[in-house]
Parts: C-alpha cells; sequence; structure tokens
C-alpha cells in the first residue's frame, strides 16, 4: 500500500517511544536475539515458524523476554528472532520494508502512521503507566525545592519532552487541559530522556518528562515527581503496544493469532511476578541489577483498551498531530 512520507512533527511523534530506548540504554541497535534459531526448526517433533520483531532496549518489552525464557511462544510454535533498535520510526518503518513481522511502539505512534497511510494496526497490548505520582514510571520531575505542586503550578514554566510535537507532549497537553491549567503558557524544549536529572540540577529546566530508569535517578539526587500526565487522566493508562504489518496480518494470519496467544500468557505472567521482570531487565538493557531492583515498573496489559485508544487518537487531531486521525477500531487489526 503506498503511503504518504511522515511530516517532521509526525516523525517527533512517531519516535516518542524512541526516547525511552534511549532512557535504558543509550546504546546502538541493530542486535538481534532469538528465541531458538531462525527459520522454521524442530522443537519436541514440532515445526516452530519464525516470528520477526523489532524492539526496544526497555523495561516494558521483559513480558516478551520472559515469554521466551518461560517458553510460551514455543508453546505456540514460534521462535521470536528480535532486533532491538533506537527508534519507533525505525521499528515501522522495517515493518513496512518487510523487515519485521511485529514492532513493539506506542498508541500514538501507532496512530500517528496509521493516519499517514502507513500498512500497520495495533494487534496486542503491553504495557500501561501507573495509577498516581508514587508509582508512575514516566512523569515530570523536578528538584527537591521547586515551587511545583500541581499542574496548574506548570504555567509560565519551562519544562522539557524527549521531543517537540511527541508523545510526551500530546499527554502532558491533555493532561493540563483536563486539571484546567494553561499548557499555551509552557514553555517546551526538547532534553533527551538521560539528560533530565543534569539539566535539573543546573537549573535548565523547572521541570523535565523523562522516564525510567531516571525517575530514580532524580529522586536518588533529592528531587521529586510533581506531575504524572497519563496516569492523571486515568489509573493504568495504556502506553505501549505490539503493532503488525498490515501484509502480515493477511497473509499468514495464524502466526498473528499465536502471536497474540504468546504475548497475552507473557504479560499476563510478567504482571504476576515483578521479581522476574527485575531480573531480566539487565539482561537485555544496560541497566544494571541495583536500579532495575528499585525503579519503578510498567503495568503490564494483556487486553486492549479500545475507550483509552480512542482518546488518544482523538488527542492527535486536537494538538494538530494529524489532520485526521483513526479511531480504535480502525487502528487495531481485526
Amino acid at each position: 500500500m503506498p503511503h504518504r512520507p511522515f511530516t517532521r512533527r509526525a516523525i517527533c511523534a512517531v519516535a516518542g517511544l524512541a526516547a525511552v530506548a534511549l532512557v535504558a540504554t543509550g546504546c546502538g541497535g541493530g542486535n538481534s536475539s532469538s528465541g531458538g534459531g531462525g527459520g522454521d526448526s524442530q522443537a519436541s517433533g514440532s515445526k516452530t515458524q519464525t516470528v520477526r520483531v523489532g524492539t526496544l532496549p526497555i523495561a516494558n518489552a521483559a513480558p516478551m523476554y520472559l515469554g521466551i525464557q518461560k517458553g510460551f511462544f514455543k508453546d505456540e510454535g514460534l521462535d521470536v528472532k528480535s532486533t532491538v533498535l533506537q527508534t519507533g520510526n525505525d521499528i515501522i518503518t522495517g515493518m513496512v520494508s518487510g523487515d519485521y513481522d511485529v514492532g513493539f511502539v506506542g498508541y500514538i505512534s501507532a496512530g500517528i502512521a496509521a493516519a499517514k497511510g502507513v500498512p500497520i494496526c495495533v494487534a496486542t497490548a503491553s504495557d500501561a503507566t501507573g495509577t498516581s505520582p508514587e508509582d508512575d514510571w514516566q512523569v515530570l520531575v523536578a528538584g527537591a525545592n521547586s515551587p511545583i505542586k500541581a499542574p496548574q503550578d506548570l504555567a509560565g514554566k519551562t519544562i522539557s519532552v524527549n521531543g517537540l510535537g511527541g508523545v510526551a507532549e500530546v499527554m502532558i497537553k491533555a493532561a493540563m487541559d483536563k486539571a484546567g491549567a494553561d499548557w499555551k503558557s509552557v514553555k517546551m524544549i526538547e532534553v533527551p530522556f538521560p539528560d533530565v536529572p543534569a539539566a535539573i540540577a543546573a537549573g535548565r529546566i523547572d521541570a523535565g518528562y523523562t522516564s525510567e530508569p531516571f525517575v530514580t535517578t532524580v529522586l536518588d539526587q533529592g528531587g521529586k515527581v510533581v506531575f504524572a500526565p497519563q496516569s492523571y487522566l486515568a489509573p493504568d493508562y495504556p502506553n505501549g503496544s505490539y503493532a503488525a504489518s498490515k501484509k502480515i496480518i493477511g497473509s499468514d494470519p495464524d502466526l498473528m493469532k499465536n502471536f497474540d496467544a504468546a504475548m497475552t500468557k507473557s504479560l499476563d505472567y510478567a504482571q504476576a511476578h515483578p521479581d522476574e521482570v527485575r531480573a531480566i531487565i539487565p539482561t537485555y538493557t544496560k541497566i544494571p541489577a541495583e536500579l532495575a531492583n528499585r525503579m519503578r515498573l510498567p503495568v503490564f496489559q494483556s487486553a486492549l483498551d479500545p475507550k483509552a485508544i480512542n482518546e488518544q487518537m482523538g488527542f492527535l487531531k486536537k494538538y494538530g498531530l494529524v489532520d485526521k486521525a483513526p479511531t480504535a477500531k480502525s487502528l487495531i487489526c481485526s
């Protein structure tokens, strides 16, 4: 299917998940790993099929790695071949070009791509934010002496987002709107997630939007969480998903059916076993075990939430990222 190239704002939004990749590692992409070998192979006397997944080196991806470890994908006849990339845009481009069958992307990123005519759809759920500023893992942080205590206090302040026109900006605006706060008076500048602790310490910003493990880094330095936009919109607000190429959906529906079944098992297992999540994170990221043991974890969701997805698609149009946003019904693979 032909599609229009991304605009600059669309690229920024699709790359919103990308900055989370830098959160976890700051390392280069392109590494591949497999749950048991590429191509069709024999496992316990039955044929297995390779599913190629573009992913990011972040805590949110832990359920897939746990599922490989626990044999959930093997049980569904699948051998996962994962390729670690740096940006959500790279993942989507790889799916369109046929390099990957499935890709780990945010709902906002998937929605922007779909609005631009990119032939992908959301296949499975993945993760959500927390329930409050006390447990959310993607938040606005500030120094210990910051006067910011509520979203209204952000008015007139300089705050950072990882990419202008991206996920962070959308969620902050939506949450401030809900709170009746004036987001139009906020000055937003770009600061990569890993650089937020230093930017706060240097006084470059009044508050910074960042993700784990850098939330814990700021807290270790005596800072504090001042606003949790996504969990303010709703507890356990959907964040990430696994999207699929519409080509693979049409040509091999059984592959996606089996992937969905394995991911459902993996997500439910991960949510019920946080200690195992923490133990596996250092095996595919550069997050030290000591930090993985203390950082806030995503909430892992196995069920898609069409109502919340519809709301997020509405944000895309409201805040000018696309001319016409998809609905949850059109974004979710049928």
